[in-house]
Protein backbone atom coordinates (compact mmCIF):
# COMPACT_ATOMS: atom_id res chain seq x y z
CA UNK A 1 0.00 0.00 0.00
CA UNK A 2 1.14 3.54 -0.61
CA UNK A 3 2.71 5.23 2.25
CA UNK A 4 3.53 8.47 2.84
CA UNK A 5 6.14 10.29 1.80
CA UNK A 6 3.45 12.26 6.28
CA UNK A 7 -6.59 23.90 17.39
CA UNK A 8 -6.51 24.59 20.52
CA UNK A 9 -4.56 27.63 21.68
CA UNK A 10 -4.30 28.93 25.19
CA UNK A 11 -2.34 31.78 26.70
CA UNK A 12 0.33 30.58 29.07
CA UNK A 13 4.01 30.96 29.87
CA UNK A 14 4.86 28.03 27.60
CA UNK A 15 5.09 29.55 24.24
CA UNK A 16 6.83 31.97 22.02
CA UNK A 17 6.38 31.21 18.29
CA UNK A 18 7.91 32.23 15.02
CA UNK A 19 7.39 31.25 11.42
CA UNK A 20 10.40 32.79 9.70
CA UNK A 21 11.60 30.57 6.87
CA UNK A 22 15.19 29.48 7.42
CA UNK A 23 17.28 26.62 6.10
CA UNK A 24 18.23 24.17 8.86
CA UNK A 25 21.65 24.89 10.42
CA UNK A 26 23.98 21.94 11.03
CA UNK A 27 24.18 20.26 14.44
CA UNK A 28 27.52 21.17 16.01
CA UNK A 29 27.52 18.63 18.85
CA UNK A 30 26.25 15.14 18.03
CA UNK A 31 27.45 13.47 21.26
CA UNK A 32 24.81 14.35 23.86
CA UNK A 33 25.08 13.32 27.52
CA UNK A 34 21.63 11.89 28.22
CA UNK A 35 21.89 12.13 32.01
CA UNK A 36 22.98 15.76 31.85
CA UNK A 37 20.04 16.96 29.75
CA UNK A 38 17.12 14.55 30.27
CA UNK A 39 14.99 13.21 33.15
CA UNK A 40 14.58 9.68 31.75
CA UNK A 41 10.88 10.14 31.00
CA UNK A 42 9.01 11.02 27.81
CA UNK A 43 7.59 14.37 26.75
CA UNK A 44 4.97 14.75 24.02
CA UNK A 45 4.19 17.84 21.94
CA UNK A 46 0.71 17.86 20.33
CA UNK A 47 -0.11 20.27 17.53
CA UNK A 48 -2.20 20.69 14.41
CA UNK A 49 -0.65 20.61 10.95
CA UNK A 50 -2.66 22.64 8.45
CA UNK A 51 -2.51 24.08 4.96
CA UNK A 52 -3.00 23.18 1.32
CA UNK A 53 -0.90 21.72 -1.50
CA UNK A 54 1.61 24.59 -1.34
CA UNK A 55 1.59 25.91 2.23
CA UNK A 56 1.75 24.38 5.69
CA UNK A 57 1.30 25.83 9.17
CA UNK A 58 1.63 24.52 12.73
CA UNK A 59 -0.72 25.31 15.63
CA UNK A 60 0.16 24.39 19.20
CA UNK A 61 -2.25 22.17 21.14
CA UNK A 62 -0.70 20.83 24.37
CA UNK A 63 2.37 19.34 26.05
CA UNK A 64 2.16 16.09 28.00
CA UNK A 65 4.49 14.30 30.41
CA UNK A 66 4.36 10.56 29.78
CA UNK A 67 6.11 7.42 31.04
CA UNK A 68 9.66 6.16 30.79
CA UNK A 69 11.67 7.06 27.68
CA UNK A 70 11.89 3.95 25.48
CA UNK A 71 14.44 5.23 23.00
CA UNK A 72 18.22 5.10 23.01
CA UNK A 73 20.13 7.16 25.53
CA UNK A 74 23.00 7.43 23.05
CA UNK A 75 21.44 7.88 19.60
CA UNK A 76 19.78 11.24 20.13
CA UNK A 77 20.64 13.04 16.87
CA UNK A 78 19.11 11.16 13.93
CA UNK A 79 21.83 11.10 11.21
CA UNK A 80 19.58 9.79 8.43
CA UNK A 81 18.20 12.40 6.05
CA UNK A 82 14.87 10.60 5.75
CA UNK A 83 11.33 11.94 5.81
CA UNK A 84 9.43 15.09 4.92
CA UNK A 85 9.42 16.58 8.44
CA UNK A 86 12.05 17.06 11.10
CA UNK A 87 12.15 18.53 14.60
CA UNK A 88 14.94 19.54 16.98
CA UNK A 89 15.13 20.14 20.73
CA UNK A 90 17.53 22.89 21.77
CA UNK A 91 18.77 23.48 25.31
CA UNK A 92 18.15 27.18 25.98
CA UNK A 93 21.09 27.59 28.36
CA UNK A 94 23.74 26.28 25.96
CA UNK A 95 22.08 26.66 22.55
CA UNK A 96 23.03 23.06 21.76
CA UNK A 97 20.77 20.71 19.83
CA UNK A 98 20.17 17.86 22.29
CA UNK A 99 17.68 15.81 20.26
CA UNK A 100 16.70 15.54 16.58
CA UNK A 101 14.39 13.20 14.73
CA UNK A 102 12.80 12.90 11.29
CA UNK A 103 9.37 11.65 10.26
CA UNK A 104 6.54 11.83 7.72
CA UNK A 105 2.85 12.52 8.22
CA UNK A 106 -0.55 11.87 6.68
CA UNK A 107 -0.76 15.60 6.02
CA UNK A 108 2.30 15.38 3.77
CA UNK A 109 0.61 12.78 1.65
CA UNK A 110 -2.69 14.67 1.60
CA UNK A 111 -0.81 17.62 0.08
CA UNK A 112 -0.29 15.52 -3.08
CA UNK A 113 -4.05 14.86 -3.56
CA UNK A 114 -6.42 16.82 -5.82
CA UNK A 115 -8.38 17.95 -2.75
CA UNK A 116 -5.36 19.88 -1.48
CA UNK A 117 -5.38 22.10 -4.57
CA UNK A 118 -8.80 23.55 -3.68
CA UNK A 119 -9.17 22.98 0.08
CA UNK A 120 -7.35 23.81 3.29
CA UNK A 121 -7.33 21.16 6.02
CA UNK A 122 -5.94 20.50 9.48
CA UNK A 123 -4.56 17.19 10.79
CA UNK A 124 -3.79 16.48 14.47
CA UNK A 125 -0.16 15.48 14.95
CA UNK A 126 2.29 14.79 17.75
CA UNK A 127 5.97 14.15 18.39
CA UNK A 128 7.68 12.54 21.39
CA UNK A 129 11.18 13.04 22.78
CA UNK A 130 13.06 12.51 26.06
CA UNK A 131 11.89 15.02 28.67
CA UNK A 132 14.47 17.80 29.11
CA UNK A 133 15.52 18.87 32.61
CA UNK A 134 15.85 22.53 31.63
CA UNK A 135 13.88 25.03 29.54
CA UNK A 136 14.16 24.27 25.85
CA UNK A 137 13.09 25.28 22.36
CA UNK A 138 11.44 22.99 19.82
CA UNK A 139 11.93 23.72 16.11
CA UNK A 140 9.98 22.15 13.26
CA UNK A 141 11.31 21.88 9.70
CA UNK A 142 9.75 20.70 6.45
CA UNK A 143 11.23 20.06 3.02
CA UNK A 144 10.85 23.02 0.70
CA UNK A 145 8.46 22.13 -2.14
CA UNK A 146 10.77 23.65 -4.77
CA UNK A 147 14.26 22.46 -3.82
CA UNK A 148 13.64 19.75 -1.16
CA UNK A 149 15.94 21.51 1.32
CA UNK A 150 14.94 21.71 4.98
CA UNK A 151 13.11 24.91 5.84
CA UNK A 152 12.22 26.12 9.34
CA UNK A 153 8.45 26.33 9.83
CA UNK A 154 7.72 26.74 13.53
CA UNK A 155 9.51 27.53 16.78
CA UNK A 156 8.30 27.39 20.39
CA UNK A 157 10.04 27.82 23.72
CA UNK A 158 9.03 25.62 26.65
CA UNK A 159 9.18 26.30 30.38
CA UNK A 160 9.62 22.88 31.99
CA UNK A 161 8.11 24.17 35.26
CA UNK A 162 4.89 25.38 33.62
CA UNK A 163 1.69 24.24 35.34
CA UNK A 164 0.10 23.91 31.89
CA UNK A 165 2.07 20.76 31.07
CA UNK A 166 -0.46 17.92 31.21
CA UNK A 167 0.24 14.68 33.11
CA UNK A 168 -0.17 11.59 30.96
CA UNK A 169 -2.79 8.96 31.71
CA UNK A 170 -2.36 5.23 31.14
CA UNK A 171 -5.79 3.60 31.60
CA UNK A 172 -5.27 0.49 29.46
CA UNK A 173 -3.64 -2.90 30.06
CA UNK A 174 -0.38 -3.79 28.38
CA UNK A 175 0.99 -7.24 27.49
CA UNK A 176 4.45 -8.50 26.60
CA UNK A 177 4.44 -10.22 23.20
CA UNK A 178 8.22 -10.57 22.84
CA UNK A 179 10.98 -9.12 25.01
CA UNK A 180 14.45 -9.33 23.51
CA UNK A 181 16.40 -6.80 25.60
CA UNK A 182 16.30 -3.70 27.78
CA UNK A 183 14.40 -0.73 26.43
CA UNK A 184 17.43 1.57 26.10
CA UNK A 185 19.21 -0.80 23.70
CA UNK A 186 16.25 -2.29 21.82
CA UNK A 187 13.67 -1.31 19.25
CA UNK A 188 10.44 -1.05 21.24
CA UNK A 189 7.28 -1.71 19.22
CA UNK A 190 3.75 -1.27 20.52
CA UNK A 191 0.76 -3.00 18.89
CA UNK A 192 -2.64 -1.30 19.22
CA UNK A 193 -6.13 -2.65 18.44
CA UNK A 194 -8.89 -0.90 16.57
CA UNK A 195 -12.37 -2.24 16.01
CA UNK A 196 -11.99 -5.02 18.59
CA UNK A 197 -14.87 -5.01 21.10
CA UNK A 198 -14.71 -5.80 24.82
CA UNK A 199 -15.15 -9.57 24.36
CA UNK A 200 -12.44 -9.86 21.64
CA UNK A 201 -9.28 -9.49 23.72
CA UNK A 202 -8.19 -13.04 23.01
CA UNK A 203 -8.63 -12.46 19.28
CA UNK A 204 -6.46 -9.34 19.47
CA UNK A 205 -3.68 -11.06 21.43
CA UNK A 206 -3.71 -13.87 18.88
CA UNK A 207 -3.30 -11.28 16.11
CA UNK A 208 -0.36 -9.76 18.03
CA UNK A 209 1.34 -13.14 18.21
CA UNK A 210 0.82 -13.55 14.47
CA UNK A 211 2.35 -10.10 13.89
CA UNK A 212 5.40 -11.13 15.94
CA UNK A 213 5.78 -14.43 14.08
CA UNK A 214 5.44 -12.69 10.71
CA UNK A 215 8.11 -10.10 11.55
CA UNK A 216 10.64 -12.66 12.77
CA UNK A 217 10.07 -14.83 9.71
CA UNK A 218 11.99 -12.36 7.55
CA UNK A 219 15.62 -11.30 7.57
CA UNK A 220 17.06 -9.14 8.97
CA UNK A 221 14.47 -9.15 11.78
CA UNK A 222 15.04 -12.88 12.32
CA UNK A 223 18.64 -12.24 13.33
CA UNK A 224 17.68 -9.26 15.49
CA UNK A 225 15.13 -10.87 17.81
CA UNK A 226 17.45 -10.21 20.75
CA UNK A 227 17.18 -6.44 20.34
CA UNK A 228 13.49 -6.07 19.54
CA UNK A 229 10.71 -5.74 22.13
CA UNK A 230 7.04 -6.08 21.18
CA UNK A 231 4.26 -5.07 23.56
CA UNK A 232 0.51 -4.82 23.09
CA UNK A 233 -2.03 -2.43 24.62
CA UNK A 234 -5.57 -3.72 25.02
CA UNK A 235 -8.01 -0.86 24.32
CA UNK A 236 -11.45 -2.06 23.14
CA UNK A 237 -13.78 -0.21 20.76
CA UNK A 238 -17.51 0.29 21.26
CA UNK A 239 -18.30 -1.28 17.90
CA UNK A 240 -16.65 -4.02 15.83
CA UNK A 241 -14.76 -3.34 12.63
CA UNK A 242 -13.54 -0.19 10.92
CA UNK A 243 -15.02 2.44 8.62
CA UNK A 244 -15.58 1.69 4.92
CA UNK A 245 -16.85 5.02 3.56
CA UNK A 246 -17.00 3.77 -0.03
CA UNK A 247 -19.87 1.43 0.87
CA UNK A 248 -21.42 3.66 3.50
CA UNK A 249 -20.25 1.69 6.56
CA UNK A 250 -19.33 3.74 9.63
CA UNK A 251 -18.53 2.30 13.06
CA UNK A 252 -17.65 3.70 16.49
CA UNK A 253 -14.08 2.41 16.70
CA UNK A 254 -11.60 3.82 19.20
CA UNK A 255 -8.80 5.00 16.90
CA UNK A 256 -10.87 6.07 13.90
CA UNK A 257 -9.19 3.80 11.35
CA UNK A 258 -10.82 3.62 7.93
CA UNK A 259 -10.44 2.34 4.39
CA UNK A 260 -10.74 4.64 1.35
CA UNK A 261 -8.09 7.03 2.70
CA UNK A 262 -7.77 9.75 0.07
CA UNK A 263 -10.31 7.74 -1.97
CA UNK A 264 -7.93 4.79 -2.33
CA UNK A 265 -10.11 1.79 -1.42
CA UNK A 266 -7.53 -0.39 0.33
CA UNK A 267 -5.48 2.40 1.84
CA UNK A 268 -6.25 2.06 5.53
CA UNK A 269 -5.23 4.85 7.96
CA UNK A 270 -6.55 7.13 10.69
CA UNK A 271 -6.67 10.91 10.99
CA UNK A 272 -6.87 10.75 14.81
CA UNK A 273 -3.17 10.45 15.55
CA UNK A 274 -3.24 12.12 18.96
CA UNK A 275 -5.72 9.48 20.13
CA UNK A 276 -3.30 6.85 18.82
CA UNK A 277 -0.55 8.43 20.95
CA UNK A 278 -2.86 8.38 24.00
CA UNK A 279 -3.31 4.63 23.76
CA UNK A 280 0.31 3.90 22.79
CA UNK A 281 1.57 5.75 25.88
CA UNK A 282 0.36 2.87 28.06
CA UNK A 283 3.54 0.98 27.08
CA UNK A 284 7.12 2.08 26.42
CA UNK A 285 7.47 2.41 22.64
CA UNK A 286 9.37 3.88 19.73
CA UNK A 287 7.32 2.42 16.90
CA UNK A 288 3.51 2.09 16.61
CA UNK A 289 1.57 -0.50 14.62
CA UNK A 290 -2.24 -0.71 14.61
CA UNK A 291 -4.05 -4.02 14.05
CA UNK A 292 -7.58 -3.56 12.70
CA UNK A 293 -10.43 -6.00 13.17
CA UNK A 294 -11.33 -6.64 9.53
CA UNK A 295 -10.93 -9.35 6.89
CA UNK A 296 -10.61 -6.76 4.12
CA UNK A 297 -7.12 -6.64 2.61
CA UNK A 298 -5.35 -3.34 3.18
CA UNK A 299 -3.03 -1.27 5.31
CA UNK A 300 -0.62 1.63 5.35
CA UNK A 301 2.64 2.83 6.81
CA UNK A 302 4.22 6.25 7.36
CA UNK A 303 7.85 6.74 8.40
CA UNK A 304 8.26 7.35 12.15
CA UNK A 305 4.49 7.91 12.41
CA UNK A 306 2.71 4.55 12.51
CA UNK A 307 1.95 1.41 10.53
CA UNK A 308 -1.40 -0.30 10.13
CA UNK A 309 -2.73 -3.61 8.79
CA UNK A 310 -5.81 -5.80 8.77
CA UNK A 311 -5.77 -8.47 11.48
CA UNK A 312 -8.29 -10.75 9.79
CA UNK A 313 -7.84 -13.49 7.23
CA UNK A 314 -6.89 -11.52 4.12
CA UNK A 315 -4.67 -14.14 2.49
CA UNK A 316 -1.54 -11.97 2.91
CA UNK A 317 -1.95 -10.75 6.47
CA UNK A 318 1.59 -11.46 7.68
CA UNK A 319 3.27 -10.17 4.54
CA UNK A 320 1.27 -6.92 4.65
CA UNK A 321 2.24 -6.44 8.30
CA UNK A 322 5.93 -6.68 7.45
CA UNK A 323 5.67 -4.59 4.27
CA UNK A 324 3.94 -1.75 6.11
CA UNK A 325 6.40 -2.01 8.97
CA UNK A 326 9.19 -1.44 6.42
CA UNK A 327 7.51 1.89 5.66
CA UNK A 328 6.84 2.92 9.24
CA UNK A 329 10.14 1.84 10.79
CA UNK A 330 12.58 3.52 8.44
CA UNK A 331 10.69 4.86 5.44
CA UNK A 332 11.47 2.20 2.85
CA UNK A 333 9.79 3.18 -0.41
CA UNK A 334 7.36 1.08 -2.40
CA UNK A 335 9.18 -0.59 -5.27
CA UNK A 336 6.17 -1.70 -7.28
CA UNK A 337 5.08 -0.15 -10.55
CA UNK A 338 1.75 1.23 -11.73
CA UNK A 339 1.56 0.51 -15.44
CA UNK A 340 1.41 3.65 -17.53
CA UNK A 341 2.31 5.93 -14.60
CA UNK A 342 4.93 8.47 -15.65
CA UNK A 343 4.41 11.29 -13.11
CA UNK A 344 4.48 11.17 -9.31
CA UNK A 345 4.10 14.01 -6.85
CA UNK A 346 5.95 11.88 -4.33
CA UNK A 347 9.00 11.39 -6.58
CA UNK A 348 9.30 14.44 -8.86
CA UNK A 349 11.79 14.30 -11.69
CA UNK A 350 15.11 15.95 -10.93
CA UNK A 351 15.11 15.17 -7.19
CA UNK A 352 16.68 12.24 -5.39
CA UNK A 353 14.23 10.20 -3.27
CA UNK A 354 15.25 10.24 0.39
CA UNK A 355 14.21 6.58 0.70
CA UNK A 356 17.20 4.23 1.08
CA UNK A 357 15.96 1.74 -1.55
CA UNK A 358 15.10 4.06 -4.46
CA UNK A 359 17.18 6.37 -6.64
CA UNK A 360 16.89 8.77 -9.57
CA UNK A 361 20.71 9.06 -9.71
CA UNK A 362 20.51 12.73 -8.72
CA UNK A 363 22.46 11.98 -5.54
CA UNK A 364 23.15 8.26 -5.35
CA UNK A 365 26.01 8.59 -2.84
CA UNK A 366 25.48 6.74 0.41
CA UNK A 367 22.90 4.30 -0.92
CA UNK A 368 23.96 1.04 -2.59
CA UNK A 369 26.31 2.40 -5.27
CA UNK A 370 29.36 0.69 -3.74
CA UNK A 371 27.67 -2.71 -3.94
CA UNK A 372 27.29 -2.57 -7.72
CA UNK A 373 30.07 -4.41 -9.57
CA UNK A 374 31.96 -2.49 -12.23
CA UNK A 375 30.85 -5.04 -14.81
CA UNK A 376 27.12 -4.60 -14.03
CA UNK A 377 25.36 -2.49 -16.67
CA UNK A 378 23.34 0.55 -15.59
CA UNK A 379 20.38 0.41 -16.01
CA UNK A 380 20.50 -3.28 -15.14
CA UNK A 381 18.38 -5.51 -17.39
CA UNK A 382 16.08 -8.08 -15.82
CA UNK A 383 15.95 -11.38 -17.67
CA UNK A 384 12.44 -12.81 -17.54
CA UNK A 385 12.39 -16.28 -16.02
CA UNK A 386 15.79 -15.90 -14.36
CA UNK A 387 16.29 -17.22 -10.82
CA UNK A 388 17.45 -15.36 -7.74
CA UNK A 389 20.82 -17.14 -7.97
CA UNK A 390 21.39 -15.31 -11.26
CA UNK A 391 20.46 -11.85 -10.00
CA UNK A 392 23.02 -9.18 -9.14
CA UNK A 393 22.80 -5.91 -7.26
CA UNK A 394 22.29 -3.18 -9.81
CA UNK A 395 19.80 -0.50 -10.84
CA UNK A 396 16.56 -2.00 -12.16
CA UNK A 397 14.22 0.56 -13.70
CA UNK A 398 10.81 0.98 -12.12
CA UNK A 399 9.68 1.70 -8.57
CA UNK A 400 7.91 4.29 -6.49
CA UNK A 401 4.80 3.59 -8.66
CA UNK A 402 6.70 4.76 -11.80
CA UNK A 403 7.72 2.71 -14.83
CA UNK A 404 10.59 4.95 -15.92
CA UNK A 405 13.22 7.22 -14.44
CA UNK A 406 13.45 5.69 -10.98
CA UNK A 407 15.49 2.63 -9.98
CA UNK A 408 15.66 -0.10 -7.33
CA UNK A 409 18.63 -2.35 -6.46
CA UNK A 410 17.14 -5.85 -6.84
CA UNK A 411 14.49 -7.41 -9.11
CA UNK A 412 12.08 -8.45 -6.31
CA UNK A 413 11.59 -7.44 -2.68
CA UNK A 414 9.15 -7.28 0.22
CA UNK A 415 8.63 -3.66 -0.79
CA UNK A 416 7.62 -4.74 -4.29
CA UNK A 417 6.03 -8.18 -4.23
CA UNK A 418 5.56 -9.22 -0.56
CA UNK A 419 8.52 -11.59 -0.67
CA UNK A 420 11.86 -11.55 1.17
CA UNK A 421 13.53 -8.19 1.80
CA UNK A 422 16.12 -7.61 -0.91
CA UNK A 423 19.84 -7.15 -0.01
CA UNK A 424 19.49 -3.36 -0.31
CA UNK A 425 16.60 -3.15 2.14
CA UNK A 426 18.19 -5.64 4.53
CA UNK A 427 21.35 -3.58 4.77
CA UNK A 428 19.35 -0.37 5.25
CA UNK A 429 17.27 -1.96 8.04
CA UNK A 430 20.36 -3.30 9.77
CA UNK A 431 21.98 0.12 9.59
CA UNK A 432 18.89 1.71 11.13
CA UNK A 433 18.64 -0.91 13.88
CA UNK A 434 22.30 -0.40 14.71
CA UNK A 435 21.54 3.28 15.24
CA UNK A 436 18.36 2.77 17.30
CA UNK A 437 19.78 0.03 19.52
CA UNK A 438 23.03 1.70 20.56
Amino acid sequence: MKRALLIIAFVCTLLSCATKKEIVPPVKHTDVDFREYFTGNTMRFDFHHAGNNKEEMYFFDRIIREGVWAGSEVSLINPFDYGEQMFRIINNATGNVIYKNNYCTLFNEWQTTPEATTTERSFPESVVFPEPKENFTIEFYARNKSNKLWEKKYVQTIDVESHNIVPGKMPYEKYDIHIGGNIANSLDIVLLPDGFTENEKEKFIKACNMWRDALFKYAPFTQNRHRINIRAVWAPSKEKGIDKPGIGKWVDNLLGTRFYTFDSERYQMTEEFQKVRDVASCAPYESIFILTNTDKYGGGGIYNFYGLGSAGNTGYTGEVYVHEFGHSLMGLGDEYIEKGNTVSALYPEGYEPWEANLTRFVNFNGKWEKQIAETTPIPTPYVAGSSEKEWVIGAYEGGGYLEKGIFRGWPECMMKALTEFCPICQEAINRYLDYICR
